[in-house]
């Protein structure tokens, strides 16, 4: 397969079209294939893109996790903007394939070295972002990096059912769970707590625990438990 119809298929997966095709193949140009005129590879447009995918990863984390501190939501960003979940995601949609390198580099293994793959998909962003728009840019980061997003989520919430059930309502439903007290049975050294984890008018689930906490987590884990097989991918283990 030549070059030009890699790039005609990576622009098939992301669903655009390059007016103009030189903003693309730079932005799958290694340094090393231009290493006499540096200013020609894709380093500008990685420092570019680096902060636009950095900024449109923080407005999602704002918009799905409104309860978050700053140290959780920079937390969850320095994760889904990192090299380890950008090179796979580059992978997926065909850029080691496309990347431009000098045969030396190529031949050393750099169409899978993790870096290279991660800096040419900040450089792609940015690529679109000049070329298309920032609507369009922000369109495919938001796809690309949905599955990142949602891997780290459940990652930093493993056995935390209550944020675990408020990042899927605030993903799918763009609401959140509200924690009613139903009951409190036994004195007052040894109650117990009944609690229903509802959304809007519906209930969808019922806990008990020696706290309000504790049955809120019951009933956030009874929900989750009961939610449709597509979402079992972002469920606490």
């Amino acid at each position: 397969m030549t070059n030009d119809s890699r790039l005609d298929e990576l622009q098939e997966r992301l669903g655009v079209r390059f007016k103009d095709i030189d903003t693309l193949k730079r932005a799958l140009t290694h340094r090393s294939a231009v290493s006499d005129v540096p200013h020609e590879s894709n380093e500008r447009l990685e420092f570019l893109g680096d902060a636009i995918i950095g900024m449109m990863v923080c407005e999602q984390l704002l918009e799905l996790f409104p309860d978050y501190t700053e140290g959780q939501l920079a937390k969850t960003k320095a994760y889904v903007v990192s090299e380890s979940a950008l090179a796979p995601i580059a992978r997926e949609i065909g850029l080691d394939k496309c990347v431009i390198l000098n045969p030396s580099e190529a031949a050393s293994g750099g169409r899978n070295r993790p870096s290279i793959l991660s800096d040419a998909f900040e450089a792609l962003i940015a690529a679109l972002y000049l070329d298309s728009g920032f609507e369009v840019a922000k369109g495919i980061v938001r796809d690309l990096l949905y599955s990142a997003l949602y891997d780290v989520t459940a990652d930093l919430h493993r056995k935390d059912y209550k944020s675990a059930l408020q990042m899927i309502t605030q993903a799918y439903c763009q609401r959140t769970p509200i924690y009613q007290p139903l009951e409190e049975r036994g004195r007052d050294h040894e109650k117990t707590f009944v609690v229903a984890a509802t959304l809007d008018d519906t209930v969808l689930g019922r806990g008990e625990g020696r706290s309000k906490k504790e049955a809120e987590q019951f009933a956030a884990q009874v929900a989750i438990e009961s939610l449709p097989p597509y979402l079992l991918p972002f469920l606490p283990q």
